[in-house]
């Protein structure tokens, strides 16, 4: 089959939606003739900095001179991204290459993200990478990735979200992403909510899996932004981060603890190199500097406090304490647009309001009310919008809407139009 196809093969597998258990995905490796048994995988699971913490740990692990695969999702521009080797997407021919085998090899209805992981072990058996850091879809113990067995698993946060999935109590949602965990295999984990964190010391002494904690096992400090750079304390050393915000200093510790535990773990310069180059696009991304204009795709409560606290201390870094910012903003319907809109209230001075390219975009004119008493346009398009030149600009509330924007700057909008195959709404069987 073609790219096209490929896509097209994945747009359909979405209407058979959303099924949580492992039995398909074993059936499909099987077939497969198991490509996850020849790969060494680091694990991670967790409701926010999983993609941060993948991105550090994939640097290091480059630095030290390895060959890498790194699975992640979602995507901003380019559903290839979420499949890399040494951070180079997987190209168009072998996307399909690999489509066309994984689909030779499926029986029934695989799901999207099935047929998306299958394709992933497949891609990096072929390529024989020396580590595969394996990000997790949803939750853990029924997610596709997780019929792989680690070298070390990571637990970045656990906070509410697809409780239809999940379950409605924090301690049933940990207990799904501690599904991840393994006999045997040492786990790292950065949270700290007290009924998660319990949680998950008491799964890893059941499974005997070894659990080193940030903060108890791992001191961290947040050494704050020194001439546009994040700087961190972790176990007693200061690292530069490539990645801006204090909330990248628990994610960098993550990283370097399950990193220590591996069997040929990266040396000290290695760490040194790769989490000082690391980049993640997309969140507290700098994309210009006068004025200052970040990306960054928060699209729940939790991202947007943490990156509203990375904003200040940004702004107070360039002079700018206080300024209210130029927001641009877009959500899909199904995300809490009020208490985003709250938590942006007190930092905006004008907003711009756009609808996003996918079919689960919210009206653009029904989220005005929700930024009431500031000064607004409504945009027909993103082409529209025109940054205020007096104002530092902050454009988030989707990550739909900050891969738009990466498009438009780097000319990809042909991948945007095949991502409306993949972003219609699913329809049952």
């Amino acid at each position: 089959m073609t790219y096209p196809d490929a896509i097209a093969q994945l747009g359909a597998a979405r209407r058979f939606g959303m099924k949580l258990g492992l039995d398909p995905m074993l059936g499909l490796a099987a077939r497969l003739g198991h490509p996850e048994e020849r790969l060494r995988f680091v694990h991670l699971a967790g409701s926010n900095g999983k993609g941060s913490t993948a991105a550090f740990c994939e640097s290091c692990l480059r630095a030290a001179g390895g060959r890498v695969g790194l699975y992640t999702s979602p995507h901003l521009v380019s559903i290839r991204e979420r499949i890399q080797v040494d951070r180079e997407p997987i190209s168009e021919a072998a996307f399909a290459e690999g489509m066309t085998a994984v689909r030779a090899a499926t029986e029934g209805e695989p799901t999207f993200f099935e047929l998306m992981t299958a394709l992933a072990l497949w891609y990096f058996a072929r390529e024989k990478v020396g580590w595969v850091v394996w990000e997790t879809g949803l939750g853990g113990r029924l997610d596709a990735t997780n019929i792989v067995r680690p070298a070390v698993s990571i637990l970045t946060t656990i906070s509410f979200e697809h409780t239809q999935y999940l379950g409605t109590r924090l301690e049933e949602i940990a207990r799904e992403k501690a599904g991840i965990l393994k006999p045997g295999v040492a786990a790292v984990s950065g949270v700290e909510e007290g009924v998660a964190r319990e949680v998950i010391a008491a799964e890893s002494r059941r499974l005997g899996a070894p659990l080193h904690e940030v903060d108890a096992d791992v001191p961290v400090e947040d050494l704050g932004l020194h001439d546009g750079r994040q700087w961190a304390r972790l176990a007693g050393r200061a690292y530069e981060l490539g990645l801006i915000g204090g909330h990248q200093v628990r994610n960098a510790a993550c990283a370097v603890a399950a990193l220590r535990l591996l069997p040929d773990p990266p040396g000290e310069e290695a760490i040194v190199r790769g989490l000082a180059s690391v980049s993640w696009p997309g969140r507290f991304q700098i994309v210009a500097e006068s004025p200052p204009v970040v990306l960054d795709g928060a699209h729940n409560l939790g991202a947007m406090r943490t990156l509203l606290a990375t904003w200040r201390d940004f702004l107070a870094s360039r002079g700018l304490a206080g300024r209210p910012a130029h927001l641009l903003f877009g959500a899909v319907t199904e995300k809490d647009v009020a208490g985003m809109a709250g938590l942006l209230l007190p930092h905006v001075g004008r907003v711009s309001l756009v609808r996003l390219g996918s079919d689960r975009s919210a009206d653009p004119t029904e989220l005005v009310r929700h930024f009431p008493g500031i000064p607004h346009e409504v945009l027909d398009s993103l082409g529209a919008f025109r940054p205020d030149p007096e104002r530092p600009v902050l454009v988030t509330g989707s990550l739909f809407l900050v891969g738009e924007m990466l498009a438009r700057r780097s000319g990809a909008e042909n991948d945007l139009r095949l991502n409306e195959q993949l972003e219609r709404p699913a329809t049952p069987p």
